[in-house]
Parts: C-alpha cells; structure tokens; sequence
C-alpha cells in the first residue's frame, strides 16, 4: 500500500492504523507514488487531495493514464462537487477527514477486491468525431495520423472531460483541478484554453462541437 498524505498527525494515525496489516510505502510526493505505483510495488493508493506542491487530482489523472491501481482519495472537502470530481477522475473511494478506523479499513479491503476482480488497466484510448486522444499525452492524432500538439493544461482538461464522457465538468472543478482554486468569472483563461483544444480539433479535420459548453455550468465532451 502506498500513501501520500500531508498532514503528520494524520500520517502517523495511517501508519499506526495499517503497519500491521499492510506493507506501506509512505511517500513524500507524486513523483514517488508514480515510481512505486510504475513499478508495481503497490496494490492500492491513499491519495490526499490538498497538497502543497501538487493537488492530489492531478496526481490521480497522471497514475490514471498508466495504472488501474485500486486509489481511494482521502480528503478534508466533504462537498458533493469535490467527491464527483475525485470519483470521475478514476478514485475507487473517496473517505472525508477525519474518519473511522473500521470505516476505513473496510473499504480498503473493499477496494482490494474489486483491483483483484479485474486486469490491470493499459493508458486509456478516447476516439470521438475522428479524434484520437491517449489520457494523459500532449497531443491528438487523426485516423490518417496526423498529429497535433496539446499543452499541458490542454491535455489535462481533455484527460478530466474524457474521464467524465458525456458527463459536464463544472468551470469551478475544472479550474480546481488545474490550478488548486476556483473559477474566477472575471479570468477568461479557461475559455481560452478551451477555444484552443476546439482550435485543434478543427486542425486536424474533427471540427469543433466535440467539447459542449453547458451554460450556466461547465463542459462536457459529447462522443455521440
């Protein structure tokens, strides 16, 4: 088991809690997750949501684009957009803080189960209206494989829409996952980050009403 967590009280009580139970990976950050998590060293991930180098969203998107690893958020926000969001990026659980340790313990297990009941996940694959989009990669291909760069902020908002295929993502959510706080009505910055995925996928000949503004709410991307 791996765990990413912050807050040292918290940690000690993980530790304490599973020690005995579990061999445990306590890292420090993301990229020693990743490490663990690539090398196969891991069954199941606890995951903090607010960290202070890298939000524990992104984090999950990028193990996400490799891994099937049962991952549970654990997480302070108790808001039904936060546990959506943290459950459509992939999460198997997401646990409010602080929580019980029985509580906790069953649904790892619970969580174990379901890993053990299905075959480890490869980098997922999205095709929509021609498009080619791998979660995760700076870039979309065609079917004749023409190819088009994304950056980095592109690539993670089309990793999270097509996380939630067909599902809108709200403006807030989105601009949390992306920069750790919410939409600003007076930025227009991911407006524009959206008019240029749409650009893109005009570019490369798959036009551009892939990506649908719900008004008054988000995005969604429509596969249909």
């Amino acid at each position: 088991m791996a765990i990413l967590e912050d807050d040292a009280d918290f940690r000690k009580f993980l530790r304490h809690l599973l020690i005995h139970d579990y061999d445990l990976v306590m890292a420090r950050n993301g990229e020693e997750l990743q490490r663990s998590v690539d090398a196969s060293e891991v069954d199941v991930v606890l995951l903090d949501i607010g960290l202070p180098e890298e939000d524990g969203l992104s984090i999950a998107l990028r193990i996400r684009s490799t891994s099937g690893v049962p991952l549970i958020f654990l997480s302070g926000h108790s808001s039904e957009e936060m546990i959506v969001t943290g459950l459509t990026l992939g999460a198997d659980d997401y646990i409010t803080k602080p929580c019980q340790s029985k509580v906790l313990k069953a649904r790892i297990e619970n969580a174990l189960a379901r890993g053990r009941k299905k075959p480890a996940a490869t980098r997922q694959r999205i095709e929509f209206n021609g498009a080619i989009f791998e979660i995760g990669k700076e870039y979309l291909t065609n079917a004749e494989g023409r190819r088009v760069r994304l950056t980095e902020k592109e690539s993670q908002i089309l990793s999270m829409l097509a996380r939630a295929t067909n599902l809108t993502q709200s403006r807030d959510a989105i601009c949390k996952h992306l920069y750790g706080r919410e939409w600003d009505s007076e930025s227009r910055v991911l407006e524009v980050h959206i008019c240029n995925l749409r650009g893109k996928l005009e570019k490369i000949g798959c036009g551009r009403k892939s990506i649908v503004p719900v008004r008054g709410v988000g995005y969604r991307l429509d596969l249909t």
